[in-house]
């Protein structure tokens, strides 16, 4: 019998410390660790590149979620590192996130030499193509060590490009390994690096430009990640064209000093709703990024519609559940953006159709602001709180689920800017505490997460590691003991089926020492102007801080359809008051 193979710890960290600086090169400087017996030769390649910042988590899932939204907070891409077998199965939930909200991660997988495979060695799964279709692109490298350092360079470099453009995602490297693991005292010497290509991503104006003298237009903006100069394009472009800009909460609009002089619009889910909306059919609809979060506007699609929907997105998605696309545009929204507003007029357009829609907002969202602020503490108070406490600048992650819907609900546009992040790429409720914890690392600005009790249990252990990470976070949590959004389903309404044991799944747990486990202080506010003052002391404070807001799920329900209520008849009454 042959003995195996065995490795070269120089030749084997020469290859490591090639790919980590070709990393650092092309702009990645953190790597989130998941610490492993077969990644030895990489974390410790690592931990000796400079420029690479290591941040350790004991949880391949929340590292995956962690590293994910610093991506996001510091539009960098970042890489993650595990070790073989189901530790890079646990990756798969961020990485689907990543894939669907386009975000750049760089997935660094170890694993068993060929040899090894196949024949029921510990830690030992088939790795290749592990994250099947939920990758930009992904390869299975030959054992490290074999291959001369310099291909290392440029199997980073070729990766770290694919993972940023022209669409940015996850892609995933699969490494082998030999053993032994452990690196020799010496450092290897330098490779040449390859510089990273400039990013000439095209901007395709596709059926646009003949619609730009179309005066009913709406703009619908949907979850996206535009940087300032984005937001101004989108914004210019509606101020410009006079159409409308209903803004969902993490569509980067809603809220900042584009608010002062576009008509962009908060109640988009109300007034979609309502018999006002019937009457204000609009000749085009320019939907960009991701769907909305409102129902409203597929309900309103599906009964008003429109003569063109045009779905500008460069992810590749286009959503079109109310099959009504009728054109699809792959450009980056605010690059598209910034293109038509050359073609346009320096002009401010306010017609008719515009300051219609911006009254009616503006009918609609006084109507809702009365009904979280005088009603009962509950969701829509804490957007209230949230809205009125939140200081400019600061980050605001929010789960999906009902948070994400009750912001969308009820938070107005200001002037405050206010960064609003929410995973709706796959619109799951996991790792939401890992993922504001990487948006925290990747900001100076205080970080606040608006969270359910399920999307916080289900993450518990990346809450955990904030004191291991020497993070800052304060928590809002939402707690109805359950999934509250089910109560908003038909089914709940059906006498022979065990609604609430079935669907709402209360856990009957006390979340408050959650606080203490994970090293921070509990706060338990009884009232909106109780919130608003803890939430004014602790919003940006070092530790965690966990504001614990017992709601209920049945009052939850009732507002959002005595608002919906409420602002259809508040309409009605400004129509007849009009004359209309």
């Amino acid at each position: 019998m042959s003995a195996l193979p065995v490795a070269d710890p120089a030749a084997m960290q020469a290859w490591c410390r090639a790919f980590l600086a070709q990393m650092v090169a092309c702009g990645i400087g953190h790597v989130a660790v998941s610490p492993g017996s077969r990644s030895t030769p990489m974390i410790v390649a690592a931990d000796r590149t400079e420029g690479l910042e290591l941040s350790m988590h004991l949880d391949e899932r929340s590292g995956g979620f962690f590293a994910l939204g610093l991506a996001r907070a510091s539009r960098r891409p970042v890489a993650l590192l595990c070790t073989s077998g189901t530790a890079a199965a646990n990756y798969l939930p961020a990485v689907v996130e990543a894939f669907h909200s386009g975000v750049p991660l760089l997935v660094l997988t170890t694993d068993r030499p060929p040899e090894l495979q196949g024949i029921g060695a510990p830690q030992a799964i088939d790795q290749v193509d592990l994250y099947g279709t939920h990758t930009r692109w992904a390869t299975t490298e030959a054992v490290a060590g074999t291959r001369p350092a310099g291909e290392a360079a440029s199997l980073a470099h070729q990766a770290v490009v694919r993972a940023t453009r022209p669409v940015p995602g996850p892609v995933h490297v699969n490494i082998g390994f030999r053993e032994p693991l452990e690196p020799p005292v010496q450092d290897p010497p330098p490779v040449g690096l390859l510089p990273m290509p400039p990013d000439h991503a095209a901007v395709e104006p596709g059926p646009l430009p003949d619609l730009l003298g179309t005066e009913r237009g709406l703009l619908v903006a949907g979850p996206m990640d535009p940087d300032d100069r984005g937001v101004a394009a989108v914004a210019e472009l509606s101020r410009r064209t006079g159409w409308p800009v209903l803004a969902d909460p993490a569509s980067g609009l809603r809220r900042g000093p584009q608010t002062a002089d576009a008509p962009v619009l908060a109640s988009g889910d109300h007034l979609l709703r309502s018999t006002w909306a019937n009457d204000h059919r609009p000749d085009l609809v320019v939907q960009m990024g991701a769907m909305p979060t409102s129902k409203g506007y597929r309900l309103w699609l599906d009964r008003v519609g429109t003569d063109r929907l045009v779905a500008v997105d460069h992810l590749g998605r286009f959503p079109d559940p109310a099959h009504r696309v009728t054109d699809r545009v792959a450009a980056e929204p605010g690059r598209l953006a910034a293109l038509l507003v050359e073609h346009l007029p320096e002009v401010q357009q306010t017609g008719p159709w515009t300051s219609t829609w911006t009254g009616a907002d503006s009918v609609a969202m006084s109507t809702v602001a009365a009904i979280a602020t005088d009603g009962p503490f509950d969701e829509p108070a804490v957007v209230a709180a949230l809205h009125r406490t939140l200081p400019a600048g600061a980050n605001l992650v929010v789960a999906s689920s009902m948070p994400i819907r009750d912001l969308d609900a009820f938070l107005p546009t200001d002037e405050r800017p206010l960064r609003i992040l929410a995973n709706r790429g796959a619109n799951g409720i996991d790792g939401m505490a890992s993922t504001a914890l990487g948006v925290a690392a990747g900001s100076v600005e205080p970080t606040v997460l608006f969270t359910g009790d399920l999307a916080l249990l289900h993450d518990l252990g990346g809450l955990l590691a904030i004191r291991r990470l020497g993070l800052d976070l304060t928590v809002v949590l939402v707690d109805n003991d359950g999934g509250g959004i089910f109560s908003f389903l038909p089914i709940a309404e059906n006498g022979h089926v065990d609604h609430h044991r079935l669907f709402h799944t209360p856990h009957g747990l006390d979340l408050g020492p959650v606080a203490a486990l994970a090293g921070g202080r509990l706060h338990e506010p009884t009232g909106l102007a109780d919130l608003e003052s803890v939430l004014g002391s602790v919003v940006g404070n070092p530790g965690l801080h966990l504001v614990h807001v017992v709601v209920d799920a049945t009052t939850n329900v009732g507002l959002h359809r005595e608002a919906a209520a409420a602002v259809d008849r508040a309409l009605s009454r400004a129509l007849s008051d009009d004359g209309g």
